[in-house]
């Protein structure tokens, strides 16, 4: 490593905030296959006459929640100030992710984003690069209820 990224290790990154759109989900759709996808929640088991407002949103796929991720994700760290990677001179790829699901994602819900840096190592291929892993928690709703919580990596090659 040029620079000794492992001082990174443990660095709390701004918070950030996502609301999940129409729009948004709709174009999701519009290039995503969901066939079993129920666009409309009933948790509660009651008739629908008596499902409050929130129980009775419509719901964004499960495989929206990535996309929420990353989209978040970006929004909560400098590529400069917290990596210490100047994007410019270098090049960055995503690498992998892996995401808990706590509950469903809500069409109109806010969501909140919380991250933290976990984890920074060297790794070899053709060339040297740098593995930077974020592990992040999203919160939703106005109760700020766990919607899901995992972690990604970004590749930082000089």
């Amino acid at each position: 490593m040029d620079v000794d990224r492992t001082t990174l290790i443990g660095r709390s990154l701004r918070s950030a905030t996502y609301t999940v759109t129409e729009v948004d989900v709709n174009d999701f759709l519009g290039v995503v296959d969901e066939p079993e996808f129920v666009a409309f929640s009933n948790e509660s088991g009651l008739g629908e006459a008596t499902a409050t407002a929130t129980e009775a949103a419509r719901l964004a796929p499960p495989s929206f929640a990535p996309f929420v991720a990353v989209l978040g994700l970006l929004k909560t760290f400098d590529w400069q100030e917290d990596f210490l990677f100047d994007y410019r001179t270098g090049t960055a790829m995503f690498g992998e992710q892996s995401i808990q699901f706590h509950r469903p994602l809500r069409v109109g819900e806010p969501v909140a984003i919380t991250a933290s840096i976990s984890d920074v190592y060297e790794k070899q291929g053709k060339s040297r690069f740098d593995v930077i892993e974020v592990a992040f928690e999203i919160t939703g709703g106005g109760e700020g209820d766990r919607l899901m919580s995992g972690q990604q990596s970004y590749i930082l090659f000089k």
